[in-house]
């Protein structure tokens, strides 16, 4: 009867609800009761009730994350905004309207984040095999070919390898134009380097005699180095990034394996001029922003990538430690400092997605499950608790970034978006 097959179905989703709720919450394990992409793919096989007659298992959640971002970046792939091309303008973060919509900022191509939005469509075009997101990431990415020259920031590495070096390594865009574009961008980043201090400077001129600035964000630069010393055999590119980064390890990280955010050196001796408890980007000078512990969790994860050292696992793994022992317990999302006081505990989803991925990485470099669970745990966190749902709207898949807008309770910036992806195709990889 109709009211048998009603109280059927109801059973049947009640019954879900019920095995699916041990993946609830940050767990690492769970059930795939459902279909299409799971979070839990390797976990053991559960006891899943049938569905009723005629009916279908639910989508899984990280499907419908999935589909959710084919859906929004499909719309802006042939339609960037009025009076934008889509080579000059990026979307960096989004801001709150007047009718409580959630509408992506779109900036130019010397922004630090312009790399991150033409990665996100490589990946896309990567995981689909779509031809409109491949010539979305082309378009994109042609846009940011005059970034290989400057020498005025540390962020040409995001820019550049974010967009060539994922058309390179995910779009297979190897040749002539990629790769020089490449190499000289790496040349240009390698013109802050310091023989004095052994590291890239960071922020300020290159040739300013006053300060000498270093930020953990760094880190992540260092792999356009890396990629152009091994392609062109050049051992100093390598050089200079490996020392960057072993100093880093060396200077940044603390006794309780929280992180600093800068470190300031006197540029004539190589000498730290004060120590290195700087946090402006966090809430205090001996504070942890945790975004920057997400950074030297996935820069030494990448440099162990390419150099082999297990300096660099210790380093990611003692940083790791920290940030799964101070997130939320339940969401493993952590505020956007982990001491940010009451009046400002605000998630940062960004901090999450970069741990995440970088912990896929660190469980296959190492063999060692923990960091697989504890990635998956923190990607259920991300997929259970901050994507955007009716009645809120937004060009956005994810929210959860406030200290980076204050006016938008629901806000991200693309690098949350950019990362959970990076994150969900190293456990589809790893699957």
């Amino acid at each position: 009867t109709k009211f048998g097959n009603t109280m059927m179905a109801a059973r049947f989703a009640l019954a879900c609800l019920l095995v699916l709720a041990v993946g609830v919450q940050g767990g690492s394990a769970g059930c795939c009761c459902c279909t299409g992409a799971c979070l839990y793919a390797k976990s053991p096989p559960c006891p899943c009730p049938q569905p009723p007659p005629g009916q279908k298992p639910p989508k899984c959640e990280l499907q419908k994350v999935m589909d959710t971002y084919l859906s929004k970046y499909s719309a802006l792939v042939p339609n960037p905004g009025l009076n934008r091309s889509a080579s000059t303008f990026h979307p960096a973060k989004t801001v709150a309207q007047s009718n409580g919509d959630a509408t992506l900022v779109w900036e130019g191509t010397g922004s630090w984040t312009a790399g991150f939005y033409p990665g996100l469509l490589w990946q896309l075009a990567n995981v689909t095999k779509s031809a409109p997101f491949r010539a979305g990431a082309i378009a994109a990415t042609a846009g940011l070919a005059k970034e290989q020259y400057d020498t005025t920031t540390h962020d040409v590495g995001f820019i550049v390898f974010g967009s060539f070096g994922n058309g390179v390594e995910l779009g297979n865009m190897d040749g002539a134009e990629y790769d020089t574009v490449l190499v000289n961008a790496a040349h240009s980043l390698c013109s802050r380097w310091s023989p004095t201090v052994g590291m890239i400077r960071s922020w300020g001129k290159k040739d300013d005699a006053s300060k000498f600035e270093v930020i953990i964000d760094n880190l992540l630069n260092l792999e356009l180095l890396f990629w152009a010393g091994k392609h062109t055999n050049n051992a100093t590119l390598t050089d200079h990034a490996t020392a960057h980064a072993l100093k880093t390890g060396e200077l940044w990280l603390r006794d309780d394996n929280s992180t600093a955010h800068l470190c300031v050196f006197n540029p004539e001796t190589g000498v730290l001029a004060t120590p290195c408890t700087g946090t402006p980007q966090g809430y205090s000078a001996k504070s942890t922003w945790s975004r920057g512990q997400a950074w030297g969790i996935y820069g030494w994860t990448l440099a162990h990538r390419y150099t082999g050292d297990p300096r660099f696992v210790g380093f990611a793994e003692r940083a790791a430690q920290y940030y799964m022992a101070n997130a939320d317990p339940k969401t493993l999302v952590p505020l956007w400092d982990f001491q940010a006081p009451a009046n400002e505990s605000w998630p940062d989803t960004s901090a999450a997605a970069i741990t995440a991925s970088a912990l896929f990485e660190l469980s296959a470099a190492t063999g060692k499950k923990a960091h697989y669970d504890n990635a998956v745990g923190i990607l259920n966190g991300l997929v259970a608790n901050f994507v955007v749902s009716p009645p809120s709207t937004s060009e956005a898949v994810f929210f959860g970034n406030k200290h980076d807008d204050l006016t938008v309770t629901g806000g991200t910036i693309i690098e949350t978006e950019y990362y959970t992806f990076e994150a969900i195709r190293r456990l589809m990889a790893a699957v």
